[in-house]
């Protein structure tokens, strides 16, 4: 058989081609729409991660939060109480003795509700600037290297009977 009298044949390379390149037009749609549907989500979700940050950022840097500096009352306005918080025999009353030999006010010397203290912590009353000043003070004048002053936290007025401060004792007050 010729191969002009059976066109088929002769089309037949011509048509694996046209197949070939209808399937690589199909391919490529269906890659330039799920490329497209991508981006969108990427332009979409980096627009709301932008639009969150900028609405976090429009009132400006945050300014650092300035603290009032309240000068420390005198000694003789600064009553204490002092705890044992170690209890070792002894503890507060020595760190007592030791603040009266410096002219603090010493109201009540007593033990701690727990004994488990590895610190001396000078407290003072939640928002009073001039208590907070005060404990900063004791500690420096007593050289109490390791002592944090904090707010006070689960103390009732009654044991404070007055003091402004509560000077709970782990280390032995050193003599300056």
């Amino acid at each position: 058989m010729a191969a002009a009298e059976n066109p088929f044949l002769l089309d037949t390379g011509a048509w694996v081609a046209v197949r070939r390149r209808r399937f690589a037009e199909r391919f490529a749609t269906w890659a330039i729409l799920a490329g497209a549907v991508l981006l969108t989500g990427v332009v979409l979700w980096g627009g709301f991660a932008l639009f969150g940050a900028l609405t976090h950022r429009s009132a400006g840097p945050a300014a650092p939060k300035v603290e009032a500096i309240v000068p420390a009352p005198p000694i003789s306005q600064t009553p204490l109480v002092v705890w044992n918080g170690v209890g070792a025999d002894g503890t507060a009353a020595e760190a007592a003795r030791q603040l009266m030999l410096k002219k603090y006010p010493i109201i009540s010397v007593g033990d701690a509700p727990d004994h488990s203290y590895m610190r001396t912590y000078v407290m003072y009353q939640e928002g009073d600037a001039a208590g907070k000043t005060a404990a900063r003070d004791l500690i420096r004048r007593m050289h109490l290297d390791n002592a944090i002053a904090q707010p006070m936290d689960g103390v009732r007025k009654d044991q404070l009977a007055g003091a402004r401060l509560l000077m709970i004792v782990a280390d032995p007050l050193t003599r300056h």
